[in-house]
């Protein structure tokens, strides 16, 4: 295969990530809707429409389930049988540590708070843009807590999609000769992209621009995966938490206090402090 091959690829992926994921979603809704008719006609629509409306991260599971059954495949057999599962195991494991782990929720604890920030800042530029996504929010289910929550808004989304974006796509455009910064840049506004919402499209390409920083960090798709879960649940749940028992001045302290956090914590994970001693000491 010539070198540059592996940016058609890497297009190629993200054109069939889009086509999975937005089939799945109309395809659920042709099914529960031919579901519904069969069932009872326009009356078995709205009972099956309401069960959907009341199980969205059942309906969010669903929609994963097809894209992430091709895109694990793929990566299996283009970056693991290669090398072998061993081998292949060993590279993923070798440079993480409960350190890394540490410095890693930290870092999403941060982040999640400066985040605030930028949010504050595109709801003045942008209110409409706020809005919808506010909306968005409300409706998406993201705060209906349950197990099949855990799986549809911790383990799914850092499954498949590091799988698709900083495992197939940026590994493809390293394939292809991009120099890591710019291979990084161009998977980080397709991850944004993806989200297909000017706001969080704004805050994904941020965050999958350091996602994909993790990978080049650790040579591992599993600090990444590990840092979206966390990121996916502090923004949820722990948020949720703090907005309900800290009082709006101690909210906006930690704000202000993140954004230093975030900078020393990154210096702190790029020079592998706490690793470096655990490794002089075992």
């Amino acid at each position: 295969m010539k070198k540059g091959a592996n940016y058609g690829i890497a297009a190629l992926v993200f054109v069939i990530t889009m086509i999975l994921m937005n089939g799945a979603a109309i395809a659920l809704v042709v099914g529960t809707t031919v579901i519904g008719v069969f069932i009872g006609g326009n009356a078995g629509v709205d009972i099956v429409y309401d069960f959907l409306m009341d199980h969205l991260n059942l309906y969010s599971c669903l929609i994963y389930v097809i894209p992430g059954a091709v895109f694990l495949l793929w990566y299996y057999f283009a970056f693991i049988e290669p090398v072998g599962v061993s081998r292949f195991t060993d590279r993923q494991t070798r440079k993480l540590s409960p350190t890394c782990f540490i410095w890693m929720t930290v870092l999403v604890f941060a982040i999640q708070h400066v985040l605030s920030l930028l949010m504050g800042v595109i709801a003045l530029l942008l209110p409409s843009a706020m809005e919808n996504y506010t909306e968005l929010v409300e409706t998406s289910g993201v705060t209906q807590y349950s197990m099949i929550w855990v799986i549809a808004t911790l383990v799914l989304p850092a499954l498949v999609e590091e799988t698709i974006f900083r495992g197939l796509i940026l590994q493809y455009l390293r394939r292809g000769g991009a120099p890591f910064i710019v291979a990084n840049l161009i998977q980080a506004v397709l991850f944004g992209i993806f989200h297909m919402n000017l706001v969080q499209g704004i805050y994904t390409a941020v965050f999958g621009f350091l996602l994909g920083y993790m990978v080049w960090r650790y040579d591992s798709l599993l600090a990444p995966m590990a840092m979206h879960a966390l990121f996916n649940f502090f923004g949820t749940a722990v948020l949720d938490l703090e907005s309900a028992i800290l009082p709006e001045f101690i909210l906006g302290l930690i704000v202000l206090a993140s954004v230093p956090l975030t900078a020393i914590v990154i210096v702190m994970i790029h020079f592998g402090i706490g690793d470096k001693k655990q490794r002089r000491s075992s």
